[in-house]
């Protein structure tokens, strides 16, 4: 069978034992690959003993890759990682891109399951056949960039392909909570505390290097369909724009529609947005492509600062929703110092999103009184301090002084604060907001509001279908007009999104960037042709849904509840001028409607007899209690 290395590592950290389990093809099929393995998984390890902390050791850790990683085509270098979540204490995950799913691929694995924790520091080291657990003592402390770097040079020796190292910085080591895992310096497992887990575990780093290759079931038929694909990425208006300016494009689309938030979602207008937009990245910082395994988008860029107070070295250059949250967010209109900020969270291995998200809350907290400079130890946290900003940004990767409560992320930060300090929050299950406006598309509040893992904006498709920027006409839900600044029809929406998306995003694992141009039918045939299945759309939508509810079950089981899909304040707040004047999410209707069509109970849980009549039986019996 194609697209599928064969076998799943098993890495228990506290025994030291390593297994190499065959890859059940019936459970292939069924799953697909990527957290569709991953949370079955997952479910089954802890069905026995569910309840531990998720910095425990009895929190296991799965890396899953998708049966298209590793093929030298578009969008889809993607490997994702899941976790019950440190931050919000619900089910956490994270998708990637880069080079390392590729690697573990070429090593003759589709996956690594870790369990345990190592006495003292360790890393995995992994060429084809030999995988070992290894003192990582000597990286201990050492940031990403010289992690990887170290890493690398000592090991490339050892195996004849080059290795791809994916590791923790200082911050994960410290388990500051919304710590990532970051392979090769840029490509981030930004969201919801990956990077604390592996730090609680004692676990740096794995290293992965393989020789061999991927076979494919129906390379002719894929070959033709990779040159029909030629045409739909030449023509496509989003890869275009990906391409020339990576994903900061979005600021000049997104102010003109009011998607973007501007001073701790208090504004969506702002006459300095282009001093930090595509042009003056371009201008003042940019300094070259970068992509991931096999793909021609190139849609990450290398930034660069020579000199003044923000100088940095060359690097990975800011993401848009980096761009939002150090910039926009904070009213912050100096490119460098979002590109020094951005270049603090990758050395020490934090999320930019829940970084300068908690930044601007600390400043609003500031300007409202709630905390003074005595607190900050003399920093002023006020909008647009571009020097205050990165300051911070550094305490926090650091876990020093003020800082150190602001790396709690800022839903705990706020009952320590006290007082009014939750006005200001921008967090739903206690995952800060991405930088897209429900008030804008009112499908995105129901989207950040029931996503598993939190207020995220890639939990399913709706931000690209909603937005604009991805169609499937083969899915009669998703080949509708959709009326902007409207919660009618978002409910179905949202659910059509989520089964389609984790067929698409989680399980098989396409791009939501880089695969934006496929329709439904190319998806499919892609994964058929490759695999050597025979999946119809009915099929995998199936699948989709079955793995939708095991990752919003995990979440309900950990303890989320219908309180817990409400947006916060700030989020329903009207503007009272600009694109999205008076536009508020109806969340009690579009709920309402969610919870009838996915069948949940009054308290957000799917009822028992829906999980059981989708094959979640094991899941059933948790929430449940039988």
């Amino acid at each position: 069978m194609g697209g599928y290395a064969g076998q799943i590592l098993y890495i228990d950290l506290s025994s030291g034992r390593i297994e190499k389990k065959p890859l059940d093809m019936n459970f292939a099929r069924k799953y697909i690959g990527g957290l569709g393995f991953g949370t079955q998984i997952y479910l089954d390890l802890i069905k026995d003993n569910p309840e531990f902390d998720a910095l425990s050791e009895n929190n296991p850790f799965v890396l899953m890759t998708g049966p298209l990683t590793g093929l030298k085509m578009d969008g889809v270098a993607r490997w994702a990682v899941g976790t019950k979540s440190p931050l919000t204490g619900f089910w956490g995950d994270a998708n990637v891109g880069g080079y390392f799913g590729a690697r573990l691929k070429f090593a003759g694995y589709d996956g690594i399951v870790i369990t345990g924790k190592a006495e003292k520091p360790s890393y995995i080291f992994i060429n084809d056949d030999v995988v070992e657990i290894r003192d990582a003592q000597k990286y201990w402390g050492k940031d990403i960039y010289e992690t990887t770097d170290e890493l690398s040079a000592d090991l490339k020796s050892e195996s004849a392909k080059p290795g791809q190292v994916v590791c923790i910085g200082p911050a994960g080591e410290q388990l500051i909570t919304f710590a990532s895992i970051i392979n090769n310096k840029r490509h981030a497992a930004g969201r919801t505390g990956m990077g604390a887990v592996w730090g609680s575990k004692n676990l740096k780093a794995i290293y992965a290097s393989g020789s061999g290759n991927i076979e494919i079931s129906d390379p002719d038929k894929l070959k033709v369909l990779k040159e029909e694909l030629k045409t739909v990425y030449e023509e496509s208006i989003f890869i275009d724009a990906i391409h020339a300016s990576g994903t900061p494009a979005h600021l000049d689309v997104g102010i003109i529609s009011g998607d973007i938030p501007i001073k701790n979602w208090q504004m969506t207008e702002w006459e300095d947005i282009d001093d930090i937009g595509p042009g003056s990245i371009e201008d003042k910082i940019f300094a070259g492509h970068k992509t991931c395994y096999g793909c021609s988008v190139a849609c990450k860029k290398d930034a660069e600062v020579k000199d003044g107070p923000y100088k940095m070295d060359k690097g990975p250059s800011p993401e848009y929703e980096t761009v939002g949250t150090f910039g926009t967010m904070c009213l912050n209109k100096n490119i460098e110092s979002i590109a020094k900020a951005n270049d603090i969270c990758n050395r020490y291995g934090i999320d930019t999103i829940t970084c300068g998200a908690t930044i601007a809350f600390a400043i609003d907290c500031f300007e409202n009184g709630l905390i003074n400079e005595t607190d900050t130890e003399g920093i002023k946290l006020t909008w647009g301090n571009s020097e205050a900003i990165v300051e911070m940004c550094e305490k926090i990767a650091k876990k020093e002084g003020f800082g150190a409560l602001l790396a709690e992320g800022s839903a705990k930060a706020a009952l320590k604060i006290g007082k009014n300090a939750s006005d200001f929050l921008t967090t739903v299950k206690g995952l800060e907001a991405p930088m897209h406006d429900p008030r804008n598309a009112h499908g995105y509040g129901l989207a950040y509001g029931i996503s598993p893992r939190g207020a995220c904006h890639e939990a399913s498709l709706d931000f690209p279908v909603e937005g604009g920027s991805m169609y499937i006409p083969e899915i009669e839900e998703l080949a509708v007009d959709i009326e902007e600044m409207s919660s009618d029809g978002k409910a179905i929406l949202n659910v059509a999104c989520q089964d389609y998306g984790m067929f698409f995003s989680s399980c098989a694992i396409f791009c939501n960037l880089g695969a934006t141009p496929l329709n439904a039918t190319q998806a499919l045939s892609m994964v058929n042709y490759v695999t050597g299945f025979d999946y119809t759309l009915e099929e995998i939508i199936n699948i989709g849904k079955r793995v939708w509810y095991l990752k919003r079950g995990l979440t309900n089981f950990f303890g989320a509840r219908a309180k817990d899909d409400m947006l916060p304040k700030r989020l329903m707040t009207e503007m009272k001028d600009g694109p999205t004047e008076g536009s508020v999410p109806d969340m009690e209707k579009m709920l309402s409607e969610f919870y009838e069509l996915r069948g949940f109970n009054k308290d957000g849980v799917p009822k028992k007899e829906v999980l059981e009549g989708i094959g979640l039986t094991t899941l059933a019996g948790l929430i449940y209690n039988n």
